[in-house]
């Protein structure tokens, strides 16, 4: 049998960021499996990597069966963080209409997969969920000098939580900054965006079509105003995976305190750092901890202080087994599962 001939478009929307990690790694897995053959021309099926809710992305092609990943649908979950304007509310139906004409869906967890159904009226037995992975690298072990190395070059402090991503609505900082001022708990923030230079609020007004008291540009004043006065806070802006897979493994905790993930890529690369875990007990984050997790309602800063008061008072054995079911629950998640759930989903929409 001759394998199936898949095109995967990679525009530049489907290269960026998080979308683009999970592009490149999926294609790479893809490569090994012999029954899949992916082509540019001539396909027998179209895999579109990348959904925008507010930008028409779809166009699926009527005479060749196509599928598409969803990767969360944030937005719609926490719609009064995210305005979607006059333009995005006709691009989200025309994305809707698309929808209806894909084959099937692709998205990155049950959590995700459910709310896919809720706000997107997609057919169940439609979508699909092939959870992600993360580079291999993170599990890869990190020499004593090299640990002692990063921690010099980034002043990192003795002890330390660890958070790593955006400062998007969605992300919950302003109660992690909250909880960890009461604690005096330093917090070391990886992420580009926590070192760009912050737009005025006014620019983020204007371009978002803010009202001043809304809730986005609350949060956006509080990171800021912290950032710059709270010692406790160490933004270390963008850092090599070679750096992160080191400060994973220097900090007393990595810390996932969102109100909403379709995933959670940052956790799954921590538990493969040998990094204990503390986190939301929201969205699709239970999916991927391990079992004795410590957790915690992210609508409370009673319960996050709760919480990382138990990280901070662990038993130096009880630590070390949280950490051991981390490192184990890592080893489920791989690309090449991925590639294979993936497969299995291009065989199903072939022979619909």
């Amino acid at each position: 049998m001759s394998p199936l001939r898949v095109h995967i478009p990679t525009d530049s929307r489907s290269t960026g960021r998080g979308i683009g990690f999970y592009t490149a790694n999926l294609i790479d897995a893809l490569k090994k499996i012999k029954d899949i053959k992916l082509v540019d021309t001539q396909p027998d099926l179209i895999h579109y990597p990348y959904f925008d809710l507010f930008y028409p992305t779809l166009n699926p092609t009527e005479n060749i069966p196509s599928i598409v990943t969803i990767h969360d649908v944030t937005p719609l979950v926490l719609s009064r963080f995210y305005p979607k304007g006059i333009k995005g509310r006709f691009n989200l139906f025309k994305q809707k209409q698309a929808l209806k004409r894909v084959t099937a869906v692709i998205t990155d967890s049950n959590n995700s997969r459910q709310d896919i159904i809720k706000h997107l009226r997609v057919p169940e037995n439609k979508i699909h969920v092939t959870p992600l992975a993360v580079d291999p690298f993170y599990a890869k072990p990190v020499s004593s000098k090299a640990i002692s190395e990063v921690k010099a070059k980034y002043s990192l402090p003795d002890v330390f939580l660890l958070y790593v991503g955006g400062v998007n609505p969605n992300k919950n900082l302003p109660r992690l900054i909250t909880a960890v001022t009461k604690l005096n708990l330093p917090l070391v923030l990886v992420g580009s965006e926590f070192t760009r230079p912050t737009p005025p609020i006014s620019s983020l007004k204007a371009k978002l079509g803010l009202q001043s008291v809304h809730p986005e540009l609350k949060d956006l004043r509080f990171i800021k105003h912290s950032l710059e006065t709270n010692p406790l806070l160490h933004a270390l802006g963008f850092v090599s995976n070679q750096d992160l897979s080191a400060i994973y493994r220097l900090a007393l905790a990595y810390c996932q305190p969102s109100l909403y993930e379709g995933f959670g890529l940052p956790v799954l690369e921590a538990m493969s750092a040998g990094c204990l875990i503390v986190g939301s007990n929201q969205s699709s984050l239970p999916e991927i901890y391990p079992p004795q997790a410590i957790t915690f309602d992210p609508k409370s800063t009673q319960s996050m202080l709760n919480a990382l008061k138990k990280v901070i008072g662990l038993k130096p054995k009880d630590r070390e087994t949280l950490i051991k079911l981390g490192l184990e629950r890592s080893k489920d998640f791989s690309w090449d599962a991925t590639a294979r759930l993936t497969a299995t989903v291009y065989s199903l929409a072939k022979n619909t």
